[in-house]
């Protein structure tokens, strides 16, 4: 009895956990709602008609109810496999009771037969839904197939879709005959966060974010995005899939709430669900269009390379008219050559000079600024008598020579040879900085006579005497100035002659270095320049070489910052245009450093009198046109894969360039007392520093140290300016200086103030408008700065040459008007840009456009081309704007 009773209970328990399997057949585009738990499934077989067939089917399948641990599972089972779902299920961390699935066509990836081991009866190609749940208790579970009659989208014609977070878009593209690359182009009005992936047209297909890291390209999307796709890569055909993101962050970034009151909402409120307030559907449209050909690259490529081979035939040109005799005068410039030298012959300065026995001193550590020195090695050799200007010079020459008048010194010609012996007197300064000329000596400017100070000074009459101040030095080279119709001379105070600098400083006075001590101090640009080059652009390059492999294998197109839209692939490179449009950087510095070796070879033929002329400095000149090289190869790299974390690859050389103008601008003028190699190059470390600072931190305290630094450089370097090398970060110098700029002292050089203070009050708009906007591109920032800076420094130089009545040569300013002519255009379409990678990938995408030029050519390969343009022009005016100055004096030529 007892047994009887335990097998009776055994029946019920195990009928109890039996499960009820139930078939039902639907049609579709048929809902239908059934009720699930843990002992009754169902097995749905939907069957399409003839017509629905043609059709991929799409599955909706929704809950009432549900626990994520116990889900509702549904598994569809095709021909080609089966694939399951759960319900409900989470997206991005937000619970989602409803899925909406597109099934694997039939047919996909190239399955087009059946098996020899199968039957082959596809009459009713339809599919089976199992539907079955753990859980207990009952759940209601709604499902509807329908056939996906948007499913393929058309070239050239332009496929709308609506998608939601629940309901991803599927489509499929198949290749035209003989067609083998195509541009796949996304646009959408809103700006609803969406993940957009191209697949293989292969069985399964991923719909969930999660699988989509894992498989095909990919990328986010606002409103704009595109890619190129190659036949060999998608051979059946590509699949787009289209998801909206639950969460906005991987399209806004963090910062997703722009309510700017969301501090206060917090606090009385709490925290909001920002999920609420997203958006639920979006509305995208694909087009596909043809890509271009091979001879579309090849006709782009060729027609860039022409228009910059057409600047070696115009400087041939140049070089062939200056043999022709009718041209060689109109192109060559009168210069004074060099005593007892013949054509072919060296330079007998150099030898005369090093003859005399030089003492030497040893340079300070801390000098930054070249001064007395004159040596070209580690130590500085000044010579114990500098050298005089003679009575006499010869004449300038060109191809044909021509007169000019013999030069006498001023002050002998006017007073009695025993009034050029003066009383020695107090010094003007007792000291001044390390580094720097003790003072800038006037002997060379004025042509005086270094006397004895032992001799007392005649009676002179106010006839015998110049009518204006006229400077002399004594035996050490400090000021001393005569007054007016006096017989006696006396120092000036230093509120009358801050730091004793002349009234009108003039060229001879910041000349007084040796040749080849100038020379080798302009070479040490070029070589620390390459010295840098090597040791920066090697890893740069292994760099972004390692970033075009990781996009290559993740697939993500978020990791590089392309113009999407004007992109064109060429070999492992993504964007090949962007690369290439560096091209005119690279022939046109090789321009520059051919056309500076060229004048340096005739300076060797034909060497210049030491007294006649600007300082050539063609190691600097050569130096910018390396650098400009240096700019093709790292731009050129940087676009391989151009993202935030190595923009400053792109703009680290534009800023050598742009610091190296001004240095070249004032070493001009100022060769004695210009800034040595060494320290031009720390400084740019510096800004290199504080670029990485800015794109990794940036935020209220970077912007306000970088606006501080700012204000401070710019005040101190026009200091140094001002007052032609001898200001030093130092108390008396600061007590000199702000004694000079009393409301009732006339300030020394009206001119260069006014200039300065232009230039101060552009550099002050930079600062203020970068700490008022702190925007995250802070490199593009300081490159705006930089470039302004030297552009004004520029006009400068350009306006003061005019107003001591300078003319450049003809040709000079065919540089000058070329120069202008392509940075205008190019800063504006560097303004505009196609990128930007201080925003997230999907709001970067918003600023791509299409191609400019030729199909082929963005705005930012026009600006690469213009401004590489625009450089040369404006090194070329740089090397020839003073050419007209070749057979003028040194103490005739001023200072600004």
């Amino acid at each position: 009895m007892f047994v009887l009773v335990c097998l009776l209970l055994c029946v019920c328990a195990r009928a109890q956990d039996q499960i009820v399997v139930e078939v039902i057949r639907l049609q579709y585009e048929q809902t239908q709602t059934l009720v699930v738990n843990r002992s009754v499934e169902y097995v749905v077989e939907f069957v399409p008609t003839e017509q629905q067939m043609l059709w991929p089917a799409r599955i909706t399948a929704h809950v009432s109810a549900g626990d994520v641990a116990r889900p509702v599972l549904l598994t569809a089972r095709q021909r080609s496999g089966a694939t399951t779902w759960q319900l409900p299920y989470y997206h991005e961390q937000r619970l989602l009771y409803e899925l909406t699935r597109t099934l694997c066509p039939d047919g996909a990836g190239g399955d087009q037969i059946d098996s020899e081991h199968c039957d082959g009866n596809d009459a009713l190609r339809g599919f089976t839904l199992h539907v079955g749940s753990t859980c207990a208790t009952p759940v209601e579970v709604t499902l509807r197939a329908e056939p996906a009659r948007n499913f393929l989208i058309q070239y050239s014609i332009d496929s709308s879709f609506v998608i939601t977070k629940t309901a991803p878009l599927v489509a499929l593209y198949r290749w035209l005959e003989n067609q083998d690359r195509a541009r796949l182009i996304v646009s959408a009005e809103d700006e609803v966060c969406a993940t957009v992936s191209v697949q293989n047209y292969t069985c399964p297909i991923v719909q969930s974010i999660d699988a989509m890291e894992m498989i095909g390209l990919r990328m986010t999307v606002e409103k704009s995005g595109a890619v190129q796709l190659s036949r060999s890569s998608y051979p059946y055909g590509f699949l787009v899939v289209a998801v909206v993101r639950a969460d906005q962050r991987p399209c806004r970034g963090d910062d997703t709430n722009d309510d700017p009151d969301w501090l206060i909402e917090a606090a009385l409120w709490g925290e909001r669900d920002e999920s609420q307030y997203v958006a639920t559907n979006k509305t995208v449209t694909f087009t596909v269009k043809a890509a271009l050909s091979r001879g579309q690259y090849v006709l782009a490529a060729c027609v860039t390379i022409a228009i910059f081979l057409l600047f070696y035939v115009a400087f041939g040109a140049l070089v062939l008219a200056r043999r022709w005799e009718p041209l060689s005068r109109r192109i060559g410039s009168l210069a004074v050559l060099a005593p007892h030298v013949t054509d072919g012959q060296p330079s007998q300065t150099d030898a005369s000079v090093s003859a005399a026995s030089p003492t030497r001193r040893r340079r300070d550590s801390t000098a930054t600024f070249d001064s007395s020195d004159n040596s070209d090695t580690d130590s500085d050799e000044e010579p114990t008598a500098s050298p005089t200007a003679s009575p006499t010079a010869p004449a300038p020459t060109t191809e044909t020579p021509v007169t000019t008048p013999v030069a006498t010194n001023p002050l002998t010609s006017s007073t009695p040879v025993a009034f050029t012996n003066v009383i020695r007197s107090t010094p003007l300064v007792n000291s001044t900085p390390e580094g720097s000329p003790e003072v800038i000596r006037s002997d060379a400017l004025n042509a005086t006579t270094r006397v004895s100070p032992e001799v007392p000074i005649p009676s002179a009459s106010p006839t015998q005497l110049s009518t204006s101040p006229q400077a002399t030095t004594d035996s050490n080279g400090r000021f001393y100035y005569f007054q007016e119709a006096v017989g006696n001379a006396r120092p000036l105070s230093e509120v009358d002659r801050p730091f004793g600098l002349p009234a009108e400083l003039r060229l001879a006075a910041l000349a007084r270095r040796r040749t080849r001590v100038l020379r080798a101090r302009s070479d040490r640009y070029l070589h620390t320049l390459y010295t840098v080059a090597v040791f920066y652009a090697l890893p740069v390059v292994q760099f972004v070489a390692a970033f075009q492999m990781v996009m290559n294998v993740s697939g993500s197109l978020d990791i590089c910052y392309y113009n999407f839209l004007c992109a064109h692939p060429a070999g492992a490179l993504a964007d090949f245009n962007h690369v290439f449009s560096n091209f005119g950087y690279l022939l046109l510095g090789a321009l520059l450093m051919i056309q500076v070796r060229a004048r340096r070879q005739r300076r060797v033929k034909k060497p210049r009198h030491e007294e006649y002329g600007i300082p050539a400095h063609y190691g600097l000149l050569s130096a910018l046109g390396a650098g400009m090289m240096v700019v093709a190869l790292l731009s050129a790299s940087y676009h391989v894969c151009p993202n935030g974390l190595n923009f400053q690859f792109d703009v680290a050389f534009m800023y050598v360039l742009a610091v190296l103008s001004m240095v070249k601008i004032y070493q001009a003028r100022h060769p004695d007392v210009n800034a040595r190699a060494h320290a031009t190059f720390g400084v740019l470390a510096v800004l290199i520093a504080i670029v990485v600072w800015g794109v990794l931190g940036g935020g209220a305290l970077f912007w306000g140290a970088a606006t501080v630094l700012h204000v401070f450089a710019v005040l101190l370097l026009s200091l140094r300016i001002y007052y032609v090398g001898q200001f030093r970060l130092e108390k008396q110098s600061l007590f000199v200086a702000a004694r000079g700029f009393q409301p009732r002292s006339r300030p020394l050089y009206a001119a260069r103030l006014v200039l300065l203070l232009i230039a101060n009050a552009v550099n002050w708009m930079f600062a203020i408008y970068g700490l008022f906007m702190q925007a995250a591109d802070f490199a593009s920032h300081l490159l705006n700065v930089l470039l302004a800076n030297t552009l004004l420094y520029m006009l400068f130089y350009l306006t003061m040459k005019l107003m001591h009545g300078e003319r450049p040569r003809w040709y000079a300013w065919c540089y000058l008007g070329g120069a202008v002519a392509a940075w205008v255009p190019a800063l504006y379409f560097f303004m505009s840009g196609s990128t930007d990678w201080s925003a997230t990938p999907a709001q970067s995408r918003h600023k791509n456009h299409e191609c400019m030029v030729m199909d082929f050519y963005d705005s930012h390969d026009l600006w690469h081309m213009l401004s590489a343009a625009a450089l040369y022009l404006s090194f070329a005016a740089m090397l020839t704007w003073d050419d007209g100055l070749s057979a003028v004096r040194r103490t005739d030529i001023a200072v600004f």
